[in-house]
């Protein structure tokens, strides 16, 4: 079940009359009698925040929960200004909850029923502005205890774990070893940075590592001696499983490693011979290109480590095989963070100190260009996109072995030359097209995660030199894109650039006649896979331009209407 909309919520009032109000609540809704627009607002904030720390809900308030009879339980609401009352509920939360506020009309009592509905909160944990917090577990409004709230607060980036004191640990639990990893990493990537003149201890003391002499997370994860890593933070496990088939395999290692050592060890597993490579020719050059690009691997297993929810007993897994490398960690995306807009929204770590660490190490970027990086490195060799997925309770990479595309890698190695270059979004489209003839400004824009006048600018940067990749097809807002003719005959071969363009409008007719010899009538969409348009608006704006001129009064064909769909005959 979800969050009833209003439609269901009147559905749900029919049962009225063999069930009282109470037995129809559940995780998603509650009924409550009006006292009043002031004493409804004091529950409206109370249940706001209720659904928003578990999975939404909607309250309908002029309903008594304890009677049956549909005429009796019904009692209506008056008085409210639902302005004053939505704007009530945001003063009276913390975070402010945006509630929609709505009257539903029936014909009992006062005719007017109060409905308040609330998503999911992006923010968790919601308190009313009295400090009151609570959770809808089933048919009721629980307090939040205290290991809730922190995880709430966790889970949600309102309060960096990373950050806190790690109790019981001190300077001597921290392994020389590991300090001086990252003093080599730090040394390899910026000799130049101040840290690496730092004593230890303010070398920790740098990257919040310690904080007033008491050793925190963010110490203990980096730092930390495995047996003490082991038995203050069990859940800090890495799992890494090599399948040599769908059904058996090669290597199950499980370890709990301090960060810093876990990103080694896997970047040792692929610059080895379970990462195969080969070679494309680029003139008088060579370029090795692994099955799985290490510089996105890197970034995988450094995002996993590092916004990962550690209060989740979950471990960090990782599945390696000959066809895609799917890494998970506990813990969804965080503060508004989803699959559809991942590529553009700015960062928002879960665990900011250890994150800053890692920017300071110079092994991440603050700015979230990581995510970026995974997509380039797999799009640069023609290899299938990466796919984020989410349960909420997880967040799942799959990167994938799809075989290069040599003429891809040779095309965008030319125009890097020419100094022409070949960024991400570009890939992106090139990548959409190599498994498509067309694509429109609105498939664009959900593609490059961003609004269709920006798509616009892409593609029709992509139509003109020094880029040259792709041609349009229209000038209206229907307009179309397909790969311009040298590229097309270069990626996908000779005929494909004949094939997108069409045969010409004439042939198309010859087509159709063809057509409805066999088969009598043709419609809109049987048209458009007649002729290989595809199932874009703007393809379909097409094939009506085509059947309105056939079944003009010089056309061959009829225009007919059944039941409001229309279809066309032979004249």
């Amino acid at each position: 079940m979800s969050i009833p909309e209003a439609t269901e919520i009147i559905q749900i009032l029919d049962q009225l009359d063999h069930h009282i109000a109470d037995d129809l609540e559940g995780q998603y809704l509650d009924f409550k009698p009006s006292l009043g627009p002031k004493e409804d607002l004091k529950v409206a904030c109370e249940y706001a925040v209720c659904f928003s720390n578990a999975g939404g809900g909607v309250v309908v308030f002029g309903v008594a929960d304890k009677v049956k009879g549909r005429a009796q339980a019904i009692q209506g609401c008056k008085g409210h200004d639902l302005d004053v009352f939505r704007r009530g509920i945001y003063d009276g939360t913390s975070p402010g909850i945006d509630a929609e506020v709505f009257e539903l009309q029936v014909p009992e009592g006062t005719g007017n029923l109060l409905v308040m509905r609330v998503a999911e909160g992006l923010h968790k944990p919601y308190g009313t502005a009295a400090g009151l917090f609570k959770q809808r577990i089933s048919k009721n409004c629980m307090p939040l205890d205290p290991s809730a709230f922190q995880h709430a607060q966790v889970r949600t980036a309102a309060l960096d774990w990373s950050g806190a004191v790690a109790q019981g640990l001190t300077l001597q639990d921290l392994d020389p070893l590991q300090i001086e990893r990252a003093r080599q990493i730090l040394r390899t990537k910026a000799p130049s940075s101040g840290l690496l003149e730092l004593p230890e201890a303010s070398f920790l003391q740098g990257l919040e590592a310690m904080r007033d002499g008491r050793v925190t997370h963010t110490g203990m994860l980096l730092f930390a001696r495995r047996e003490v890593l082991a038995a203050h933070c069990p859940q800090a496990q890495f799992h890494y499983v090599l399948h040599d088939s769908e059904t058996t395999v090669a290597r199950n290692d499980i370890d709990r490693l301090p960060l810093l050592e876990a990103v080694e060890r896997m970047e040792q597993v692929f610059v080895g011979p379970l990462n195969p490579e080969r070679e494309v020719e680029l003139g008088l050059f060579k370029v090795r290109i692994p099955q799985f690009p290490v510089e996105g691997v890197r970034e995988a297993v450094l995002n996993a480590l590092t916004h990962r929810d550690y209060l989740n007993p979950g471990e960090i897994l990782i599945r390696h095989s000959a066809k895609e490398l799917v890494v998970t960690s506990p813990g969804g995306f965080v503060a508004g963070i989803t699959p559809e807009n991942i590529l553009r929204h700015e960062a928002v770590p879960r665990n900011r100190t250890l994150a800053n660490a890692l920017v300071k190490l110079r092994l991440v970027e603050s700015s979230g260009v990581g995510r970026r990086r995974i997509f380039r490195s797999a799009l640069i060799y023609g290899k299938r996109r990466p796919l984020y997925q989410t349960d909420g309770f997880s967040v799942t990479l799959r990167m994938f072995n799809r075989e290069t595309h040599d003429e891809l890698v040779q095309l965008v190695a030319r125009l890097d030359a020419q100094g022409a270059e070949v960024s991400l979004d570009h890939l992106l489209v090139l990548d959409t097209l190599m498994g498509q003839s067309f694509i429109d400004v609105a498939e664009v824009a959900e593609v490059l995660q961003l609004q269709k006048d920006e798509a616009k600018q892409v593609v029709e940067a992509m139509c003109q030199p020094p880029l040259d990749l792709l041609e349009r097809k229209g000038h209206t807002a229907a307009a179309t894109y397909h790969l311009a003719k040298g590229v097309a005959k270069t990626l996908k071969g000779k005929a494909a650039y004949t094939r997108t363009r069409g045969l010409n409008p004439v042939r198309y007719a010859e087509m159709v006649k063809v057509y409805l010899a066999d088969h009598q009538r043709i419609d809109n969409a049987q048209l458009r896979d007649l002729l290989g348009l595809g199932e874009s608006p703007s393809a379909s704006v097409e094939a009506s331009r085509y059947l309105k001129k056939w079944s003009s009064d010089d056309g061959f064909l009829v225009k007919q209407v059944v039941r409001g769909k229309p279809f066309y005959t032979l004249r």
